[in-house]
């Protein structure tokens, strides 16, 4: 995820160095959770994001659009409903933009966890090689360190995740319900990209790699 540039706006002056610091610390906080962030206007993954003076963190694109469409030079927050200026946010300052690390077969370190879920789908591979498996994870670091045992072992996997293009999921739902003998097995799903609408019946298997507080209403 991008973080964006500082606003130009003269009136983020008007908020003190020690505030704004802790704001791009809050910002930062979420860029390296490793969780799949998503906007709650756009209700995608973040995009340039930046974070308002009452610390809700918004794609820039979306949030200044809300505030165009209104006309004015200022809107309520769509979280909280505190006024919003335009280009009263911040985003990551170039040189404190989070490192991504790239994962490699060379690089890459297992865990337990990781263990114990390739022991299971490789069990289950030799009892019925055609069963399907879904792995979620809320955050996309997870699945993307699991890509690598599966690919070394040897199983046929898709993906779909907030940063990928809507064609881009469709495309590998298709490809994971395809019948055939030769289609992936495994299919990688980021929880808030995937929580909602999705039917993936060809599964049998769910593993959930990580504790998810669930509200009901």
């Amino acid at each position: 995820m991008d973080g964006g540039n500082q606003p130009q706006d003269d009136t983020t002056d008007l908020i003190d160095d020690e505030t704004k610091q802790k704001l791009i610390d809050d910002l930062l906080a979420v860029l390296n959770s490793g969780s799949d962030e998503e906007c709650s206007i756009c209700l995608d993954s973040l995009k340039h994001p930046v974070i308002t003076p009452c610390a809700h963190v918004y794609c820039r694109t979306c949030i200044e659009n809300v505030i165009q469409q209104n006309n004015t030079m200022t809107t309520a927050c769509p979280m909280c409903r505190e006024e919003i200026k335009l280009g009263f946010w911040f985003g990551v300052p170039e040189k404190q933009q989070p490192e991504i690390p790239v994962i490699t077969d060379e690089n890459w370190q297992s865990s337990s966890k990781v263990d114990a879920l390739m022991k299971a789908l490789v069990q289950q591979r030799i009892d019925d090689p055609t069963v399907k498996s879904i792995i979620v994870s809320q955050f996309t670091s997870l699945l993307t360190l699991i890509e690598v045992p599966l690919r070394l072992n040897g199983f046929k996997f898709a993906r779909l995740d907030g940063k990928m293009t809507n064609k881009k999921r469709v495309d590998n739902m298709e490809m994971f319900m395809d019948p055939s003998l030769d289609s992936p097995t495994i299919f990688l799903l980021s929880l808030k990209a995937g929580g909602v609408g999705l039917d993936l019946k060809a599964a049998s298997r769910v593993f959930l790699m990580d504790p998810v507080s669930i509200s009901f209403q």
